[in-house]
C-alpha cells in the first residue's frame, strides 16, 4: 500500500468548538509535512490563508450556523466557488444532503480515524470526491412530499426566506431586504433547497406550500 506521509500538505481548519479544533490540529500536526492553521470562525480567515492552504478541513456545526454562525457556511460556500476544496466533517450523515449541495469535496464522519483523515484532505486537495464509509453504507430515506414536515427543521431564518424565494427575489435583493449579505442570503437558499430535497427555487416554493409552510 502507498505510504501517504511525507506528502506536503496546508491545511485550513474551521471548527467553532474549541475541544474540536484543538483535536483535530494535534491529530493532523503529528506529521511534520502537514502545516495547520486552525480558525474557530471564518471571521478570522485572511485572503492569504486561503492562498497558501491546499484545502480546507470543515466542522459543520449546523446548530452554530442557525444560531448566528451562518456567514462561516457563507464563506465556505464563496471558497468552493473560487476553487477550494472542502472536505466536511458532519455530526451524523442526516447532514450530508445539506453540505453537498454547496459543492464540497469530500464528507467526513465525526469518528474517522487519524489515516482516514489525512488520506481524505490529499485526495480532496488532489481534485477528487471523498465519502466516508461508514456514510456511504448509511441510506437515509429520500424525502417524499406525502411527509408532514421536513427531516431537518427549518430554523426561523430560513422560514423568512422563503416568501422571499415566492417573490422571486435574487440572493441579493434577499440579503438586502433581511439586512445580510448576499453570500449569506445564498447559503441560506441552498439550506432550504437541501432541507426540502428539492434542487430548485421554483420546487422549494411548491414543496414549502404542499407542507404547509408557505401560503401562496
Amino acid at each position: 500500500m502507498e505510504d501517504f506521509r511525507g506528502i506536503p500538505l496546508n491545511v485550513l481548519v474551521l471548527a467553532a468548538d474549541q475541544l474540536t479544533l484543538g483535536g483535530l490540529t494535534a491529530i493532523l500536526e503529528q506529521e511534520a509535512a502537514v502545516s495547520v492553521v486552525a480558525l474557530e470562525s471564518s471571521a478570522q480567515m485572511t485572503r492569504a490563508m486561503g492562498s497558501n492552504a491546499d484545502v480546507l478541513l470543515w466542522v459543520a456545526d449546523l446548530d452554530a450556523l442557525a444560531n448566528g454562525r451562518a456567514d462561516d457556511g457563507a464563506v465556505v460556500s464563496e471558497l468552493i466557488e473560487e476553487g477550494m476544496p472542502v472536505v466536511a466533517i458532519l455530526p451524523d450523515d442526516d447532514f450530508e444532503g445539506y453540505v453537498r449541495r454547496i459543492g464540497v469535496a469530500g464528507i467526513l464522519s465525526r469518528a474517522v480515524k487519524p489515516r482516514t483523515l489525512r488520506v481524505a484532505l490529499l485526495a480532496a486537495a488532489e481534485g477528487l470526491m471523498v465519502t466516508d464509509p461508514a456514510l456511504a453504507e448509511s441510506q437515509p430515506t429520500p424525502f417524499s412530499p406525502s411527509q408532514q414536515q421536513v427531516q431537518v427543521p427549518l430554523t426561523s431564518r430560513e422560514m423568512e426566506v422563503l416568501p422571499l424565494l415566492a417573490e422571486g427575489l435574487t440572493n441579493r435583493a434577499i440579503g438586502s431586504r433581511l439586512g445580510i449579505s448576499a453570500n449569506t442570503a445564498k447559503f441560506h437558499v441552498q439550506a432550504v433547497l437541501a432541507k426540502l430535497g428539492v434542487s430548485s427555487r421554483t420546487e422549494a416554493v411548491v414543496q414549502a406550500a404542499r407542507l404547509g409552510l408557505l401560503t401562496l
